[in-house]
């Protein structure tokens, strides 16, 4: 799924409200041919269904051609993240403080953290989470297709814990894993 504000692009742009089937074929033929993009595609886009792959590159530049930029670096201002991974993951530890971190999962799930320094993370955005804005968390690895795993939630400056006085992490995309990921470095 693509970020929320993306979302709200192509619903300005198309005029459309995506409350049923025919606005998304009218949005498929709204493409140029060379960056068409079917009906189910950008259902998945749009998280109206799911799917445990992420977008191809190609497929995103398409929705930023779409959007009148030349790629979907430029349209977003994140740089996707590469590392010695095959997969697109980094370490938190590598995370400069102020940076933020984009990840997206199934089925319409979308977050925004800050970096804060020593694998800490506040929560910026959440769409339609258990981890809310302002939450601080703390988190070791990034990892594309696989699960997020947050070690520890601070609340209201409390650690979370359960009835017994357990310490709670959160686990983003348990079944699918993450389905986009970026990061924006602090500048």
């Amino acid at each position: 799924m693509i970020s929320p504000s993306i979302i709200a692009m192509i619903r300005k742009k198309s005029g459309l409200d995506f409350n049923n089937a025919k606005d998304f074929e009218v949005l498929s033929a709204s493409f140029p041919p060379s960056d068409r993009l079917g009906v189910n595609t950008l259902k998945r886009l749009m998280g109206y269904a799911k799917s445990p792959i992420a977008p191809r590159k190609t497929t995103l530049d398409a929705v930023a051609h779409y959007l009148d930029a030349p790629s979907w670096e430029a349209l977003t201002g994140i740089q996707p993240v590469e590392s010695d991974w095959v997969e697109k993951a980094f370490f938190a530890d590598e995370i400069r403080e102020g940076s933020f971190v984009e990840a997206s999962w199934f089925p319409d799930r979308h977050i925004v953290l800050q970096c804060i320094g020593e694998n800490r993370f506040r929560v910026t955005q959440s769409l339609n989470g258990k981890l809310q804005p302002n939450d601080e968390v703390v988190i070791q690895s990034f990892r594309l297709q696989y699960p997020l795993q947050v070690l520890q939630v601070m609340r209201n400056g409390e650690i979370v814990r359960d009835a017994a006085g357990n310490e709670l992490g959160y686990v983003a995309g348990r079944q699918n894993g993450l389905t986009e990921l970026f990061i924006k470095e602090a500048s």
